[in-house]
């Protein structure tokens, strides 16, 4: 008898137990689909074009292979890219379209004419993560985590672009 009391009791006190951690992994998970991350980038958002969007992914597929690309164009891929960022919300998969957009179109930037430049992989893993849907392979995590997965990235780009920027205009 004794044995089952404290079986009984064992029992009582696991149950506990995970109501308890079921509550709390409840409100982690609704703090991390809050995350906003604010970006103190001055871009005018600008409404999202799918048709654009893939048609710039296709230019920037065939820009990947051209020894010198154009820089300007490039330049103007990743402003329209910010700029329907701005006006999306994060986790959905025309954010993570048009943040992989733009790191695509930053990293060929970067890049040197060597075909074998590591700038010209990165764009090429950004543009296929680009065309893959949060959840899908190669689309990162789906949901709130991939949103704010898709916020950092986004923070990292303009990060770049005003470091590029300042370093332009120094002596």
């Amino acid at each position: 008898m004794r044995a089952m009391l404290s079986l009984a009791a064992l029992l009582i006190a696991m149950v506990i137990v995970l109501m308890l951690a079921t509550r709390k992994t409840a409100r982690d998970f609704d703090a991390v689909r809050s995350v906003n991350l604010a970006s103190s980038e001055a871009v005018t958002p600008r409404s999202f074009d799918a048709a654009e969007a893939h048609a710039l992914v296709s230019r920037l597929r065939t820009l990947v292979d051209i020894a010198e690309e154009p820089i300007g164009e490039l330049r103007q891929a990743a402003a329209r890219a910010a700029a329907w960022a701005a006006a999306l919300t994060p986790g959905t998969p025309d954010y993570h379209l048009v943040v992989n957009l733009r790191s695509a179109a930053n990293e060929l930037a970067a890049a040197s004419t060597s075909p074998a430049d590591p700038h010209r992989g990165a764009a090429r893993r950004y543009l296929d993560a680009a065309e893959s849907a949060p959840g899908e392979a190669g689309g990162g995590p789906p949901g709130a985590i991939g949103g704010v997965r898709d916020q950092l990235q986004n923070l990292q780009q303009t990060r770049g672009e005003k470091f590029h920027e300042a370093e332009q205009e120094a002596p």
